[in-house]
């Protein structure tokens, strides 16, 4: 087994993606008090505006005086307009807070290149035109998702197929539609290793939800560190 060969094992993804998680945890949890507390915010909000909340409120007592009706009314909340509104509006509440992640990509690049890491590096998604880039590939991304999503099977596919776009989007001049194209390339000929990584990424980036829901706090943010080992990994190989 050449160098290379041994650099995009699995053991290798794992074992590099836990060495960044494990040396950036403070700002594993910066990124999640933010991130969550902007979903928060912004999620009552719509909430309140298309009357999700108020008409949860009316059937509330129901749920222990009329189980069975309860359940058929929330049905119909489930089955509204408004709640598909509520629904597709969400897409653009995580768009707006999604550039974040692109954060961690600037911060290991940094360990990688040993320069000093500082708070305003997490947020380089924002930076110039960064933000309406990854706003824009999030709205398209989001929009595919959610309808891919019950698939369950399509929906991780396009997760994985798309795992390099915001890494390429990052640190490449391409545009998006060169990053798609690449980013399917790579991981078609990369398959198990990329969707091995894939479900361990998901696995620990929500199983902080098992630690008293605080172990989210450190963990959400885990998918980022998997993207960017298996970038360097691939791209510095293919690429360079």
């Amino acid at each position: 087994m050449n160098e290379a060969s041994k650099k995009i094992s699995l053991d290798y993804v794992i074992k590099q993606s836990f060495k960044y998680w494990k040396s950036t945890l403070f700002y594993q949890l910066v990124f999640t008090i933010v991130y969550f507390s902007s979903l928060f915010i912004l999620g009552n909000f719509l909430a309140n505006y298309y009357e999700i909340y108020p008409k949860i409120n009316e059937i509330a007592p129901l749920m222990s005086s009329n189980p069975d009706e309860f359940s058929i009314k929330f049905q119909e909340i489930l089955l509204s307009e408004n709640f598909k509104s509520f629904s597709m509006m969400t897409i653009v509440v995580v768009a707006i807070i999604y550039p974040m992640n692109i954060g961690f990509f600037k911060i290991y690049n940094q360990i990688d290149e040993k320069k000093e890491i500082n708070l305003n590096d997490l947020f380089a998604g924002f930076s110039g035109t960064n933000f309406f880039k990854f706003f824009g590939y999030y709205l398209l991304w989001g929009g595919i998702y959610f309808y891919l999503k019950p698939l369950i099977i399509p929906g991780f596919l396009w997760i994985m197929y798309t795992i390099f776009v915001a890494p390429l989007l990052f640190f490449t001049p391409m545009n998006l539609i060169e990053a798609m194209k690449i980013s399917f390339k790579v991981v078609a000929g990369n398959f198990f290793v990329i969707a091995a990584c894939s479900v361990l990424a998901i696995i620990f980036s929500y199983s902080g939800f098992f630690l008293f829901f605080f172990g989210l706090l450190f963990t959400f943010p885990f998918w980022n560190a998997i993207i960017y080992t298996l970038f360097k990994s691939y791209f510095r190989i293919k690429f360079v």
